[in-house]
């Protein structure tokens, strides 16, 4: 009888014994889980102040293949440093006959574009502004109104940035800046395309005169960048 209490009072230290051991286990392996490691990395601005090619709209992993509206023009503007305006396209819109005025006409541009880089470290931001000039002919001076429609903004190949911001797609005002892509703090960082004559609403022009007379009329489209979203 003594002999058994001994062997039960045994069994039932070694049980304490085991559960303590696997309770400090526990703690241990629970102690290791909680523990904290560091990941470092230094990230140093690019110095690269080289040409931005142009891509393809439709495929921003390809070379800009060029637009048969705007014949030639494919090896984008060449300008070097942090923050460039990479491409733009010439716009061509639909021949009208002379008529009483006022008459919209559509552009005839399949890729028609204007790409800009930021490849600053400060991410500071971007407005992209254009200035529309009034059009000439050597008989006329046209009163004219251009609307921007439903364009698109599209990322470079690999761009994981947050997208700037579309302000204007609507009617733009001859002879002053008009704001069209503001890329606020931390936004419209590496290569974008602002894409035009997308979607429902083309890129169009509207001529207000109310005499029309016969000719090819010019004029420009004055885009500029400046460093910082206003």
């Amino acid at each position: 009888m003594t002999m058994v209490k001994g062997l039960s009072l045994a069994s039932g230290l070694l049980m304490i014994l085991l559960a303590t051991l696997l309770l400090n286990s526990l703690d241990r392996t629970t102690g290791q889980a909680a523990s904290r490691s560091q990941v470092q990395v230094g990230l140093t601005p690019t110095d690269d102040n080289g040409a931005v090619a142009p891509v393809d709209p439709d495929d921003p992993s390809k070379p800009y293949p060029g637009d048969s509206a705007d014949a030639g023009n494919v090896t984008g503007t060449g300008s070097r440093g942090q923050l460039t305006i990479d491409y733009i396209s010439n716009l061509k819109f639909d021949a009208t006959t002379t008529g009483q005025g006022p008459v919209t006409t559509n552009a005839i541009n399949q890729r028609a574009m204007i790409q800009v880089t930021d490849r600053r470290s400060t991410g500071s931001g971007w407005t992209l502004q254009v200035t529309p000039s009034p059009l000439r002919s050597r008989q006329q001076t046209l009163s004219t109104t251009l609307s921007l429609g439903s364009a698109q903004l599209r990322a470079g190949d690999g761009n994981a940035s947050a997208a700037p911001t579309m302000v204007n797609t609507g009617t733009l005002t001859p002879g002053i800046a008009n704001n069209v892509v503001v890329a606020d703090r931390q936004t419209g960082l590496g290569t974008w395309l602002l894409v035009l004559n997308r979607g429902s609403k083309p890129t169009t022009l509207t001529i207000n005169n109310q005499r029309l007379t016969a000719g090819d009329y010019t004029g420009t489209l004055a885009w500029s960048l400046t460093n910082a979203p206003s």
